[in-house]
């Protein structure tokens, strides 16, 4: 019989093979939003990809009471989750009985149990698998991803493992190449294909965010590389706005510093999404 998992926090969930990781102090949303608030906000962001199954709603009860958020899926085109893996820490209420469309409980041990759904999801990012730890941790798991976290269970390690920086409200890790395609073609592109690493830092204040973003480069001279083609890019993108925004270069590492209020954060964002959602999306300046 192999021995119980050892699993002390949501983040030893994440497994190696998806291309994001994004972490959340839901406590620190949860204290400025308020419950009902975020509430409303997590059955409007389910509703997108749920057929209406009534997992959700316990996804969207664990939510509510959870302090730390790790949101770890392989990104369609526009940056939505596909696969993935949400994974919470807090304090939960105990599951009682197997959430509806799921079979019995099974005891891996050390506290661990877990739920499979009776039937394949609706969606691809549907849930098939949850766990509890105690009243400590909850994880939603989809199908795809099985495997990769029972691997992470039995302590399979993977160097290629995405791990966000455990600062600020909001923090994520991505595969840099997933950049790529908000650049176009040519050489911004292939620079932030190659890049080693992404990571990027939010602190949300009540007038904005100051957002702190590190690509790793081979080199010194790529970085020095990216960081001159990513000023052009902000001139052009920016015009005449007043941002606080700073690009530079520190060995091999490209450094962007930016404050931002509500209203040029807003822009800015869905400027993001509309370059890698439909072609019929309005382009960004750049």
């Amino acid at each position: 019989m192999p021995p119980a998992p050892s699993v002390s926090s949501a983040a030893e969930l994440v497994p190696p093979d998806l291309d994001v990781v994004v972490r959340l102090d839901l406590a620190r949303v949860k204290a400025a939003l308020g419950a009902s608030v975020l509430a409303t906000l997590s059955h409007e962001v389910l509703a997108r990809d749920s057929a209406g199954q009534e997992p959700d709603e316990l996804v969207v009860a664990s939510l509510l009471a959870a302090d730390q958020v790790y949101l770890a899926y392989r990104p369609s085109p526009s940056w939505a989750p596909l696969d993935r893996v949400l994974a919470l820490q807090g304090h939960f209420e105990p599951l009682l009985r197997p959430p509806s469309g799921f079979g019995g409980a099974r005891d891996l041990g050390r506290d661990l149990r877990c739920w499979e759904a009776k039937v394949s999801p609706a969606t691809r990012g549907g849930v098939a698998r949850v766990y509890a730890l105690g009243d400590r941790m909850r994880a939603f798991v989809s199908e795809a991803e099985l495997d990769a976290v029972e691997r992470r269970l039995e302590g399979v390690e993977s160097p290629r493992r995405l791990q966000p920086p455990e600062e600020g409200t909001l923090s994520l890790a991505a595969r840099p190449r997933l950049l790529g395609h908000l650049a176009g073609d040519g050489s911004l592109r292939e620079l932030l294909e190659d890049a080693k690493a992404l990571t990027a830092v939010a602190e949300l204040e009540s007038d904005g965010v100051r957002l702190k973003l590190e690509l790793l480069l081979a080199g010194a001279e790529q970085a020095e590389q990216l960081a001159r083609a990513g000023k052009l890019v902000l001139a052009r993108a920016l015009g005449d706005a007043k941002l606080a925004v700073t690009v530079r270069a520190e060995s091999e590492r490209v450094l962007l510093d930016a404050e931002l209020s509500r209203a040029e954060l807003a822009p800015l964002l869905a400027c993001v999404w509309g370059a890698g959602a439909a072609a019929s999306a309005a382009p960004c300046s750049w």
